[in-house]
């Protein structure tokens, strides 16, 4: 097992997203307010880390140890046209769901516990709307002191 940090997995995410030529801005962090652009060119998304979970795979501190992470990526469209704008932003979650999930991210997640786990649909504040969902993945650590404390 490598070292590594969980911000090693979300540059990877934000790479895999900015490769799809679907979005005009990811973020890393919170998506910071869009004013001054005309309401039909913005599609983005942010990566905020949200939440890790350790779990030993034995009885002592000496064994591996699996880390189960979730990471809220807010997914956002503005357009004038109500519909236009709900179908822009499912596109961009059906584009989030198909290049993240099942796959090894980095080389650091476990491809079968990589997935979006689950999403919810905010209410549209005209021209945005907006989609939160959650990706959960999974990856193994040497023990419990098998941080990576490089810069």
């Amino acid at each position: 097992m490598s070292t590594h940090r969980e911000r090693d997995v979300r540059a990877v995410i934000h790479e895999l997203l900015d490769s799809t030529g679907m979005f005009d801005r990811v973020y890393s962090g919170a998506v910071p307010d869009i004013g001054g652009e005309p309401s039909g060119a913005s599609r983005a998304a942010s990566i905020e880390p949200s939440e890790t979970i350790l779990a030993g795979q034995g009885d002592g501190v000496d064994g591996g140890v699996r880390a189960t992470t979730r990471v809220s990526i807010v997914l956002l469209a503005r357009d004038d046209d109500p519909t236009a704008r709900d179908d822009a932003v499912e596109m961009l979650l059906n584009t989030t769901a198909a290049i993240l999930s099942g796959r090894s991210l980095g080389g650091i997640t476990l491809p079968g516990s990589t997935r979006l786990r689950s999403w919810t649909w905010r209410k549209a504040i005209p021209p945005e709307r907006r989609i939160e969902a959650t990706l959960e993945f999974q990856y193994l650590l040497e023990g419990w002191n098998g941080f990576d404390l490089s810069e």
